[in-house]
């Protein structure tokens, strides 16, 4: 996409792909002709990338955002070259994952990343406990070392607590959860530059704009 055009560009004058371009690219701010349109998305990465590699915040913050960056790409764009995913009514982090990073819908991945996000957003817990009976239960533990993004006990937890071993535990990479934010935001920028990305807000780019962008006027 040219963005030198943008320098003669009020920001209403933007379609909704050239804020699109705005959110995802790695600048993260565009000159326009009377003003800076700044991004959100390249500062968390930033703020994400910095926290992992303190020792006082390596664990909690950085995956919390990287969560979080799954789920704004999932929450705002499908692609066309791919079928629709079947419900609509679907977890952000699960359509992100389906739509940019080739994760099967229902995957045993899949699963384990949305119980962990909620896990981890909800009570900051490594053990995620189903509410449902044919929802998955997960004791998760952080391992850096293991060359997968989850890795699966032999034997699966019911849940029950009173009965849960050491044995259960599955281990996450957190490292790897983090790589996967940043691959499907760039996942969504080349399905933009290959003309397959498609903005899935309700309002288009209105929504867009007040979600994620700022403008800063001269």
């Amino acid at each position: 996409m040219d963005i030198s055009i943008w320098k003669e560009k009020y920001v209403d004058e933007l379609s909704i792909l050239e804020l699109a371009y705005a959110h995802l690219g790695n600048a993260g701010s565009y000159r326009l002709k009377n003003g800076w349109l700044k991004s959100i998305l390249p500062i968390t990465l930033q703020e994400v990338n910095h926290a992992r590699h303190m020792a006082y915040s390596k664990n909690f913050v950085p995956v919390v955002g990287a969560f979080g960056v799954i789920e704004q790409i999932g929450f705002t764009y499908k692609r066309s070259d791919k079928l629709e995913y079947s419900n609509q009514n679907a977890s952000s982090i699960n359509k992100a994952l389906y739509y940019f990073a080739g994760f099967e819908e229902g995957s045993e991945d899949v699963k384990a990343l949305y119980a962990l996000r909620n896990s981890f957003l909800h009570n900051a817990s490594l053990m995620a406990k189903a509410l449902h009976s044919n929802k998955p239960s997960y004791y998760f533990q952080f391992d850096r070392e293991i060359d997968v993004l989850v890795q699966y006990p032999d034997e699966t937890w019911d849940g029950n607590i009173l009965n849960f071993k050491p044995e259960y535990t599955t281990l996450i990479n957190p490292e790897k959860v983090i790589d996967l934010a940043r691959s499907i935001v760039g996942s969504a920028r080349q399905c933009l530059e290959d003309d397959v990305l498609e903005v899935d807000l309700e309002c288009g780019e209105r929504e867009l704009f007040y979600r994620f962008l700022k403008f800063f006027p001269d």
